[in-house]
């Protein structure tokens, strides 16, 4: 049989996937994780610096998740910070079983949306609320995609968008239909159930006197946005993956900074999100606890969502089929 690879661009993923089968991936993958199907890649994320002249920056990340038969690698090329000139993310899919190629995935749009409901799914899990009062911290691609996505997973639930500008927040909050703008941070969190930082702050965008009992803080940014006394202030501490939240974010910085140590972090964990899913008991205990969760995003569920597109695709007829032969 020849062999072929299917290329899906990215304005076929983009129309493929909803929030919703963003969160269901996700919960797929976080579920394999915790009941110790799923695989990472070892390292977990490999990084890799272009020429100094480019501002390019590479990273590739793997993993399966057996119960959607995904198995592969995510990988990115980003142009300046955050890709803030330019950025291509794709999945490069493998047949786990005959280890042959299946699919190019375009995934600059879906990762975005993964991400996001990475946040949107910890916050269902660990708020206790019901239609929570959220506090988004942070207005950029990724931050607008969780508003766009917000009322798929919380139809009552109440976003207020806070951003450095006035102007992103406002339209991060127009995304979302019936969002409130903030004009402070202090301002958006004031009555939050849930506060989600998505920044790409190098210094804390949280007072720790915010922390308030009940609350639930989710930080996912990439650089050092949260306080380390949140961490000393949280009755509950929960991750993704601690071993790659320590490469990059708050965590990381709070080790590199000498706050805390992975032992220290790895001894005051309560849980996984995976965990968490699989026992809420594991996650929040009663209406008062404050909260804390750093969600770095997994490989797994990239894949997972990128292998729900390929298989749309397939069924669509859409993608482009190259030989390989």
């Amino acid at each position: 049989m020849p062999a072929t690879l299917t290329v899906i661009s990215e304005a076929t993923t983009a129309r493929l996937a909803t929030m919703g089968d963003a969160v269901e991936a996700c919960r797929i993958a976080l579920s394999d994780l915790a009941g110790g199907v799923a695989s990472l890649s070892n390292p977990a994320a490999m990084f890799l610096s272009g020429p100094q002249e480019t501002d390019t920056h590479f990273k590739v990340k793997g993993g399966s998740v057996p119960t959607l038969r995904a198995l592969g690698f995510r990988m990115i090329g980003d142009v300046g910070r955050d890709g803030a000139g330019g950025e291509h993310h794709w999945c490069y899919m493998l047949d786990p079983t005959t280890a042959r190629p299946l699919a190019l995935v375009a995934q600059t749009h879906i990762h975005r949306l993964r991400t996001a409901a990475s946040g949107l799914l910890a916050a269902r899990l660990l708020s206790g609320v019901a239609a929570p009062r959220v506090a988004l911290i942070g207005a950029g691609r990724i931050g607008t995609c969780l508003a766009a996505g917000f009322r798929e997973v919380f139809p009552d639930g109440r976003l207020t968008v806070a951003s450095r500008r006035l102007s992103s927040a406002t339209a991060a909050a127009d995304a979302a239909g019936e969002g409130v703008t903030a004009a402070s941070i202090p301002e958006a969190v004031a009555d939050a159930d849930v506060v989600i930082a998505l920044s790409t702050a190098d210094e804390p965008v949280l007072d720790p006197l915010a922390f308030r009992p009940g609350m639930t803080v989710i930080g996912m940014g990439e650089n050092h946005e949260l306080p380390a006394a949140l961490l000393a202030a949280a009755d509950r501490f929960v991750v993704d993956d601690l071993g790659y939240a320590t490469t990059l974010g708050s965590i990381s910085a709070w080790v590199r900074r000498g706050e805390t140590t992975p032992d220290a972090l790895q001894a005051r964990l309560s849980a996984s999100l995976g965990e968490v899913l699989a026992d809420p008991a594991r996650g929040r205990r009663t209406a008062t606890e404050r909260v804390l969760a750093v969600v770095q995003g997994l490989a797994i569920a990239d894949l997972a969502l990128a292998e729900i597109c390929r298989r749309r695709a397939e069924s669509a007829g859409a993608g482009r089929s190259v030989s390989l032969d």
